[in-house]
């Protein structure tokens, strides 16, 4: 078939999707903007007024969509949470409150008001009391979900709105709606009922500021949806007085607040992740993999940074630098946590990678703070690995406190804490060497001590691959005599770190660094064997 053929052809195909399209966008949009007949706005209006009426039903049916909604929320159960908003009544007077809100009637949207803040009273008290009498108190998993609101709370919120409100002026699948909404009404109340049962500010805000939010934005969305299909009444007919202006405007301005803040901290959160991103990867480089990244940012409050990263060398300014970085991008001075889990191969960065997806799951709290003060040496950063109840301490550098010190002080701690590993991290030291009598090329019992201290150090950095540079002297390799010297010291070298597992590279050490070290230690320092930590590029 000829070219010509072919697009005749396809003509009339892509004429017909271009129809379907316009059809079908035709049909959205009528059913979006399409009013309804006057006689069916009126019913409708009665309909949603008198769902939304304040009656002892509506009361009653409110605590005991409280009660099972706490009850769930103490187990940790989304189902029995999920099956508690079965009975709440709440989706009546928060359409009212929209409807109110879109005709600007006063009166309407104040009792509409007065139900919905008695409803949310009932929940607040039946949670309250439920955690009051209940034994279990610690913050379940579904709890902690519902103590700061997010991006997705609101959207969640903004479309169970839109979908409410629809489904109700067509009087169409009301009660599944009615769920949704719920869903996100009457769980932060429960939330707020146990945060006062057990005395935690945090939790109250957060729940307080999340079940804002939720009301604003789906009483926006109905009061979007009533204007747009003809249900509102028409603004020439509203009913205002002062007073009833009066307290219009400032139940608007409680719904519209805390959605104004909600925003304000998911935006301010967004960019703070991708800052943090960022700065992590200029501080430590393109290999480093961020395992866990936690960024709260509330609003008023200071920038807080947890992070776990896995890297193949730790690195002892890498958080005072994130801070520094972030202060200056952000203009905030942030609060940073961050934790270095050294691993230099594949196996090793996988096993770091289970562990920090372990640890927010133990229910065991480890006594870092403690372990912290107890140290006797300044500490950069510490953490725990939960799955192995260890718990690392990364020492600040100290130049009278060699390895030996550092080994001494884990021992220290390690008896310390029953039922918990100390592992203390010495600072990384790009050359660690061990020096060699005149003309020696054995080990002694001084030198094997030495050794020991070194193997810890390098386990403590998660290093497999080290390269040993022998060394004979400021001339280091310029005769046959000296090469022999440095490579039979190496090797000595090589063999005991072969034995625990090492994998070892060995080279005799450069003339003009053998002189560097000369100047700097004397003829004592270039007889030894320099151990340099190196990666793999297999497990990159």
């Amino acid at each position: 078939m000829s070219e010509t053929g072919d697009s005749a052809a396809a003509t009339p195909i892509f004429a017909r999707v271009r129809a379907m399209v316009r059809l079908g966008v035709m049909r959205i949009r009528r059913l979006a903007l399409m009013k309804l007949p006057p006689e069916e706005s009126g019913e409708v209006r009665k309909y949603i007024y008198g769902e939304g009426a304040l009656t002892e039903r509506y009361v009653l049916m409110c605590g005991l969509s409280a009660g099972i909604a706490t009850l769930g929320l103490l187990q940790s159960s989304a189902a029995v949470v999920i099956g508690a908003m079965l009975v709440s009544p709440l989706m009546g007077p928060i359409a009212a409150l929209g409807l109110g809100i879109s005709s600007l009637d006063g009166e309407r949207t104040i009792r509409a008001a007065r139900a919905v803040g008695l409803g949310a009273l009932m929940g607040v008290l039946v949670g309250m009391a439920i955690t009051g009498l209940s034994p279990i108190r610690n913050a379940t998993p579904e709890i902690i979900a519902r103590t700061a609101p997010t991006l997705l709370d609101l959207a969640v919120a903004l479309l169970s709105g839109l979908a409410g409100g629809y489904a109700t002026v067509h009087r169409r699948g009301e009660t599944a709606i009615g769920v949704a909404i719920a869903t996100a009404l009457m769980p932060p109340l429960a939330t707020l009922g146990y945060s006062i049962a057990v005395g935690r500010m945090d939790f109250i805000l957060g729940s307080l500021l999340l079940f804002l939010t939720n009301l604003a934005a789906i009483a926006f969305a109905f009061a979007v949806v009533t204007r747009l299909r003809g249900v509102a009444r028409p603004f020439f007919h509203a009913k205002m007085t002062p007073q009833l202006i009066a307290a219009s405007i400032a139940a608007l301005l409680l719904l519209v607040t805390p959605l104004g803040l909600t925003l304000r901290r998911v935006s301010q959160e967004a960019v703070a992740i991708n800052a943090v991103r960022h700065e992590i990867t200029a501080v430590m480089g393109d290999t480093t993999d961020i395992a866990q990244l936690n960024v709260t940012w509330p609003n008023f409050e200071p920038l807080s940074v947890d992070a776990i990263i896995v890297c193949d060398r730790y690195s002892d300014g890498a958080e005072a630098e994130l801070t520094s970085r972030l202060a200056q991008r952000l203009r905030a001075i942030p609060e940073v946590n961050l934790q270095q889990l050294v691993a230099t191969n594949t196996r090793a960065e996988t096993q770091a990678m289970i562990n920090a997806a372990l640890a927010p799951q133990a229910s065991a709290q480890p006594p870092i703070a403690a372990v912290r003060q107890a140290a006797r040496v300044p500490t950069l950063s510490a953490w725990a690995d939960l799955s192995t109840r260890t718990i690392y301490l990364a020492m600040a550098p100290l130049p009278e406190h060699g390895l030996a010190g550092f080994r001494a002080e884990e021992r220290r701690l390690d008896s310390l804490r029953p039922g918990w590993r100390v592992a203390v991290i010495p600072p990384f030291a790009d050359r660690l060497w061990v020096g060699f009598a005149d003309d020696a090329v054995t080990l002694d019992a001084a030198q094997e001590a030495e050794l020991d201290d070194i193997v810890w150090a390098l386990q403590r950095w998660g290093a497999a691959r080290v390269r040993l540079e022998g060394f004979s002297g400021r001339n280091t390799g310029v005769v046959a005599s000296s090469r022999a010297f440095a490579t039979a010291r190496a090797a000595a070298v090589a063999q005991r770190l072969r034995a625990e597992g090492f994998e070892v590279e060995e080279i005799i050490g450069d003339r003009t660094v053998s002189r560097a070290l000369y100047e700097s230690g004397g003829a004592a320092r270039v007889r030894s064997v320099d151990i340099r930590v190196t990666a793999p590029q297999a497990s990159r």
